[in-house]
This record gives structure tokens, C-alpha cells and sequence, in this order.
């Protein structure tokens, strides 16, 4: 039997409870009862007088009683239209309540896609799915984990599960304290998403103050350029847009130019679209980044298999003299520390490919100097692949692996960098669909928080495009949920 696709699955799951939400509300939705509480214990339920402000006759009182000092009255849907239930104790108003008359007889309360008869099955629906979908990507990941680390899709998913996580507590609770209708479901929605974000705010402000203390050394360090600033540049842009919905509200509030004010008002609406997007793009991005993180430090810590015929060096930038740098010779130490591990556990060498060409200002190719660097250490020059041409890291592994192919199709591969570099290294290796497994070396703190900074936006434009799907689909969703709520405000 043909496994049914998790694309199928979520289709199929989405179609099926929409169905039954729309028939749900349409079996339940066409009766409502108000409740009114009152403010003594009378029960003489004659002494109250109910008043239905209807020009269309388009609701009607079936019933009314009095239980637990609660006032119940049960209308029915006659025709579409709209009414205004008035409670009187005499002259004294006591309760009053909009309300809705719509296709199907369904009676909605308070806004025009507000509370109805049954409509708990929204959160209910809405909860079951998200779990759902959480679920299957839960299960993908575990899958995808085991088959390769260095899966792009794999920080999305990481990314998306925590993300799915909040909005499903965030809708257990909706479901045991639930009257708001559509319309407040999607409120539920939007805080849940302002949640997300603003719970991860005091991460994201630490983490920017630990990369502007890094900053501050690399800069001291390494000299002023844009890219050593990086990680500073990134922790503003995630603290403004956290707190800019807040500044836009405090200085709205005092506008002439706009009214804010008005709840049926198109300025409100603006307001709390901009506000929503800016929570939804920022829980994005830190979903994406705490994803990044985790993954990074499993690609650190995971030692590949000790059954490799090869190992790639990384190559970067060498000393005037020919000499490596630190960087360098940590990558280069690291590949020798992973050779004699895996020749003490199974007896296998290997032979190691240092990459990477001639740059302009260096006096000779990058893997020459690693090269010398293995000879010095008593690597038998037989053992020694030398890839001279590239200039980037995807270069680095798409000749590599081309000499290596050259000798043995079925090689087993792996390649050796610093440790912030592991997982994007990964990540170009499977975009060329070469699986290899990696090993980082170590380096100085404040060095490392900036350059990781730097590979998160690496991988981010590497795959921008599904970026900006993802964030037209955000864009195009808000509109979407805050036109619903525009137009239940104004009906």
C-alpha cells in the first residue's frame, strides 16, 4: 500500500476540519443564548422586560430563564440582519448585546464574526491541526537528522517546531477559555505570535549585549570593518523591530494625522497590521536563529564515523610568510587529531585533501601552506591530495570531491574547519548533493560570536528565497486576519 505524502496528510486533515467547523456552526449557530448576570436574586423572571431593536425581524426570544442568578435568554435566527437585545429592570438597563443574523440563520454576538453557538470547534480545529502538523515535522526532523545534519530544511523545521509549540499552548488555553468567535481566534493567533517574540526578547537583548562585548574585542583586535560588525548590526535590527510596534503605538497615540483611536477605523487597522508584522517577521528570524544555534552545536559535537578515506582542510587565509594562521592551523590540527582517532580505533588511515588557491595578497595557495604544515608533521606526502584552484568554501568541496572522485567513486568523506563553520560547510556540501561528515576546531570567543552571526546570514541569503516565500505568506496571512477583523468592525 502507497504511504500517503505529510503534504497529503495536512491537506487532507485541513479540508476535513474546516468541514466539520463550517457544519458544526451551522448545526449549533442558528440558536444563541445570552447570558445576563444580575445583581440580585429575584426570579421573577417577568419582572424583567427584553427589548429587540429589529427593523427586519430578523431574530426572535424562544426562550428565557432564570439559573444561578444568571438571566438565559435563547433567540433563534429568522433572516439576516443585525440587532440590538436590550435587558431592562424597570428603566435600568442591566444588559445589552449585539447581535448577528447571517446566512444560514447563524447568530453571531458583539461583531460580525463574533461569538456564535458551537464555536468552540474553531480553537478545537485549530489546535488538532497545529499539533498535527507539529507532529509530522517532529518526525521529518528525527528522519532527516539521522539521514544528514547538513539539511537546510532541517533548521527550518527546528525552527517552525518551536514556533508551532507556543501557538499550541497558546490554543490549549484558548479552548478552555473561549468565547470570541472567528474573530477572536485570530486575535489568539496574532498574541501568540507577539508571545513568541517577545518571550524570546530578553535572549535576543542578551545575546546582543554578548556580541557587542565581542564586537567591541574583534574590533579591537581585527580593525573596523562592516563585517566585524555584523553581529552588533543584527542585535539592533532584532531589538528595534521587537520594540518598534510599542514606539509606533506611544507616538500614534499622540498623532493628528492619523486616528488610532477609532476601533472601527482603518488607522487602528494599520496600526495592528504593523504591529503584527513586525512580531511575525521577528519570531521568524529568532525561531531561524535558535534553530541555526542548536544545529551548530550538534554539527560541533557529533564526531563523524571512523571510517573515512579522506578528510578536506578547509583552507583561509595564510601569513605573509607562507605560515598559518591560527585559524588555519586549527583546522589543520583538528584533521590530524581526527586521523589518529580513527587509526587507534579501527587501524584505517586516510589521506588528506588540503584546498583552497592563491589569493592575491598570499605568497603561495593556502593548501600549499597546509601541505608543508603536514609534512612538518611527519604525514607521508602519498597521503597528501593537493586541490590548488578554489576560492570560496563551495569550491573548496566541489573540487575536492572531484579529485577525490577521480581515485575512489565510493569514498567515504570528511572535512575539517572551525567550529562556527561546520554546519554552513554541511549545508554547501549537501546543496551539491555530496554527503561528507565534519569536525570543527576551536577558536577565540569573541571571534566565534561574530563569525557565527556572519553564517546565520549566511545560510539566510544562501536560501533567501524561500525566505521571502515564507515571508510573503506571513505578509499575505496578516492581511488576511486583520482585513476579517477590520471588516467585523465595521459591519
Amino acid at each position: 500500500m502507497k504511504k500517503i505524502s505529510n503534504k497529503k496528510i495536512v491537506l487532507i486533515s485541513a479540508i476535513l476540519l474546516t468541514l466539520i467547523s463550517i457544519f458544526t456552526i451551522i448545526i449549533n449557530g442558528k440558536t444563541y443564548t445570552l447570558e445576563i448576570n444580575l445583581k440580585n436574586s429575584v426570579k421573577d423572571i417577568e419582572k424583567y422586560n427584553i427589548n429587540i431593536i429589529d427593523n427586519k425581524k430578523s431574530i426572535k426570544l424562544i426562550d428565557k430563564k432564570i439559573k444561578n442568578n444568571i438571566l438565559e435568554l435563547k433567540f433563534e435566527g429568522m433572516n439576516i440582519g443585525k440587532n440590538i437585545i436590550e435587558v431592562m429592570d424597570g428603566e435600568e438597563i442591566i444588559g445589552q448585546q449585539l447581535l448577528y443574523v447571517h446566512n444560514f440563520n447563524i447568530i453571531t454576538s458583539n461583531s460580525y464574526f463574533g461569538h456564535s453557538s458551537g464555536d468552540i470547534v474553531f480553537p478545537i480545529s485549530l489546535f488538532i491541526f497545529l499539533s498535527l502538523i507539529c507532529y509530522l515535522l517532529i518526525n521529518t526532523y528525527k528522519k532527516n537528522i539521522k539521514e544528514n545534519l547538513y539539511q537546510y530544511k532541517n533548521i527550518v523545521y527546528l525552527g517552525i517546531i518551536m514556533f508551532l509549540s507556543t501557538m499550541i499552548v497558546n490554543q490549549l488555553f484558548e479552548v478552555f477559555n473561549y468565547n470570541n468567535g472567528l474573530y477572536g481566534s485570530i486575535q489568539s493567533l496574532m498574541n501568540s505570535v507577539n508571545f513568541f517574540s517577545l518571550i524570546l526578547f530578553p535572549i535576543a537583548f542578551v545575546t546582543f549585549i554578548l556580541v557587542t562585548i565581542s564586537n567591541i574585542k574583534l574590533l579591537r583586535k581585527e580593525g573596523f570593518t562592516w563585517r566585524n560588525m555584523l553581529g552588533i548590526i543584527l542585535g539592533l535590527f532584532l531589538c528595534f523591530l521587537t520594540l518598534f510596534p510599542e514606539i509606533l503605538n506611544n507616538y500614534l497615540q499622540q498623532a493628528t494625522f492619523i486616528d488610532v483611536h477609532n476601533l472601527n477605523g482603518f488607522g487602528y487597522c494599520i496600526e495592528m497590521f504593523v504591529e503584527a508584522l513586525c512580531y511575525s517577521i521577528v519570531a521568524y528570524l529568532e525561531a531561524i536563529l535558535l534553530a541555526t544555534i542548536i544545529l551548530e552545536i550538534k554539527s560541533v559535537k557529533k564526531i563523524p564515523e571512523f571510517n573515512k578515506d579522506y578528510i578536506i582542510i578547509l583552507g583561509c587565509k595564510i601569513r605573509s610568510d607562507g605560515g598559518l594562521t591560527p585559524l588555519l592551523k586549527g583546522r589543520v590540527d583538528k584533521a590530524l587529531e581526527f586521523r589518529n582517532m580513527q587509526l587507534e580505533s579501527t587501524s584505517k588511515d586516510l589521506i588528506f585533501v588540503p584546498s583552497g588557491g592563491k589569493g592575491n595578497d598570499e605568497v603561495m595557495s593556502e593548501s600549499s601552506a597546509i601541505k608543508n604544515y603536514l609534512l612538518e608533521c611527519g604525514i607521508n606526502e602519498k597521503n597528501i591530495l593537493l586541490e590548488d584552484k578554489s576560492k570560496n568554501t563551495y569550491q573548496n568541496i566541489k573540487f575536492s570531491n572531484k579529485l577525490i572522485k577521480e581515485q575512489n567513486k565510493n569514498a567515504k568523506i570528511a572535512f575539517s574547519t572551525t567550529n562556527y563553520h561546520v554546519l554552513r560547510a554541511g549545508l554547501i556540501a549537501t546543496s551539491q548533493k555530496i554527503k561528507m561528515e565534519g569536525i570543527g576546531s576551536k577558536t577565540k570567543s569573541y571571534f566565534y560570536i561574530n563569525a557565527f552571526i556572519r553564517e546565520y546570514i549566511g545560510t539566510l541569503y544562501s536560501e533567501y528565497k524561500k525566505h521571502l516565500i515564507v515571508i510573503s505568506l506571513i505578509i499575505l496571512s496578516t492581511i488576511l486576519m486583520i482585513g476579517i477583523i477590520y471588516i467585523s468592525n465595521i459591519l
